[in-house]
C-alpha cells in the first residue's frame, strides 16, 4: 500500500485528485484541509460522488474508504503526512505560505520517526514560478540536520492542471469533473506512479505551464468576464451564443499567434498541449469558478495581461485580449471578495490607478490606455 495526502479537500482535491487515487487500489488516500466544514462532511458521509465526463462515456463514481481530517486540530493528520509517498498541495497560491508552515513542522517528526521513505510534494496551482519561492520557505531556517534530511528525502515538482472541475461550493460532495487530459508532472519523482491514471511525467514543466496558462487559462477567463457582462451563468451558455463564441476565438487566436512568437514550440506540439478531446456530454462549468478572483487573474504576468504583452513584444494584434482584460475589470460578483476589492479600488481610486495597480502597467503604457479605453466604452455601452 502507498499513501497520499490531499492538502486542499475543495473542488480539485476531491473530484480530481481523490476520485483518480479511487481507482487506484495500491493507494491509499487521506485529505486534510483547515475549512471545518469541508472536514466534516466527508467524515460525515464517509463518501462523496463525482460525475466523471470522460471521451467516450459519462461516469457517476462513488468514492469512499478514504480518511479526513481537519489540520492543526487533529493529530492524525500529522500522522498521515509524517508516512505519505505523494503529498498533493491543492491550494491557491495565496494559501501557499500557510500551508508550507504546517507542513514544515510536520517534517521535524517525520524527519526523526520515519527518516528513510522518501516524499514527493506536487503543487497544483495554474500560478507559474512558484517552486523556487517553495523550496526556499522550506529550507529557511531549518536547522543543518533537518536540512541534509529535506534535500535528500524530499523532491517539490511542479503541475500543469488540463481539468476543469466545478461544484455548487468546495465543500459540496456532488462534484462534476473533465477526465480527457493528463496532469503533467514534472519529474522525476521519489515513486512510481504509473498505476495512478491521468497523471503523466513530462519535460520543460516551465516553458510549457506558461504557455498552457495563456492560451487555455486565457481564453477561458475572457469567457468567464464577458459571460457575467452578457448575465450568463455558466461558460457553456457563453459558448452557445454566436457573437460570445466568435469573441472567444478571435481571444485564442491572437493568444496563440504570440505564443508561436515567444516560444520554441510547433503548431502540433501546442495542439497536444492545450487542445482538450471532447469529452461525453456537456458538463456545465460555472461563470462563478472560472471567474474567482480576477485580481490573481488580471495580473501583470498572468493569463490576459502576460498574453496582451506577448503580443505587443512581437507587434501583433492584441485588441481582443485588451477587452477581455476591460470585461474583467467590469467584473461585479457580490460573493467573491476579491471582486468586490477590485471594485472598491476602482471606486476610490479611480479606473486608471486600478489598472496600474492591478495590472501592473505604467502610467505610459499603451496597454493601460487601451484598456482603460475599453474599459469606458463598455461601462457605458
Amino acid at each position: 500500500m502507498a499513501n497520499a495526502v490531499i492538502l486542499g479537500a475543495g473542488r480539485l482535491g476531491k473530484g480530481f485528485l481523490g476520485e483518480t487515487l479511487a481507482n487506484a487500489p495500491r493507494w491509499h488516500t487521506t485529505f486534510l484541509d483547515k475549512d471545518a466544514g469541508v472536514i466534516r462532511k466527508l467524515k460525515e458521509t464517509g463518501s462523496y460522488h463525482v460525475q466523471v465526463y470522460r471521451k467516450e462515456c459519462i461516469e457517476e463514481h462513488e468514492v469512499s474508504g478514504y480518511e479526513a481530517y481537519e489540520t492543526l486540530l487533529e493529530p492524525q493528520d500529522c500522522h498521515a503526512i509524517v508516512y505519505a509517498d505523494l503529498l498533493f498541495l491543492s491550494i491557491y497560491p495565496q494559501d501557499f505560505p500557510e500551508a508550507i508552515a504546517y507542513v514544515k513542522e510536520i517534517f521535524k517528526m517525520r524527519a526523526k520517526t520515519n527518516p528513510n521513505q522518501k516524499l514527493s510534494m506536487l503543487c497544483l496551482t495554474n500560478k507559474n514560478g512558484m517552486i523556487p519561492m517553495i523550496q526556499d520557505a522550506f529550507v529557511k531556517d531549518m536547522n543543518e540536520e533537518l536540512l541534509s534530511w529535506f534535500m535528500h528525502q524530499v523532491v517539490i515538482r511542479d503541475t500543469i492542471i488540463r481539468r476543469s472541475t466545478d461544484a455548487d461550493d468546495h465543500r459540496s460532495l456532488n462534484i462534476r469533473s473533465t477526465a480527457v487530459l493528463s496532469l503533467l508532472i514534472q519529474p522525476p519523482l521519489t515513486i512510481d506512479i504509473a498505476d495512478i491514471e491521468w497523471l503523466e511525467l513530462c519535460d520543460d514543466i516551465a516553458m510549457l505551464k506558461d504557455i498552457k496558462v495563456f492560451l487555455v487559462n486565457g481564453p477561458h477567463a475572457a469567457s468567464a468576464y464577458l459571460g457575467w457582462y452578457r448575465g450568463y451563468t455558466t461558460i457553456n451558455e457563453l459558448l452557445e451564443d454566436e457573437d460570445g463564441a466568435a469573441f472567444i476565438q478571435e481571444v485564442t487566436k491572437e493568444i496563440r499567434a504570440g505564443i508561436l512568437q515567444q516560444y520554441p514550440i510547433s503548431e502540433e506540439q501546442l495542439d497536444k498541449l492545450s487542445v482538450f478531446p471532447k469529452a461525453k456530454g456537456d458538463m456545465p462549468d460555472t461563470v462563478y469558478r472560472v471567474g474567482k478572483d480576477p485580481l490573481r487573474k488580471l495580473s501583470y504576468d498572468d493569463r490576459l495581461c502576460g498574453s496582451a504583452r506577448m503580443c505587443k513584444a512581437h507587434h501583433l494584434p492584441y485588441e481582443h485580449i485588451v477587452q477581455a482584460i476591460a470585461y474583467g475589470l467590469l467584473y461585479d460578483e457580490k460573493t467573491d471578495e476579491a471582486a468586490m476589492q477590485m471594485q472598491m479600488l476602482i471606486q476610490e481610486k479611480g479606473i486608471i490607478e486600478a489598472v496600474h495597480q492591478i495590472c501592473g502597467f505604467s502610467y505610459q503604457d499603451d496597454l493601460l490606455k487601451e484598456i482603460c479605453s475599453w474599459y469606458v466604452r463598455l461601462k457605458n455601452k
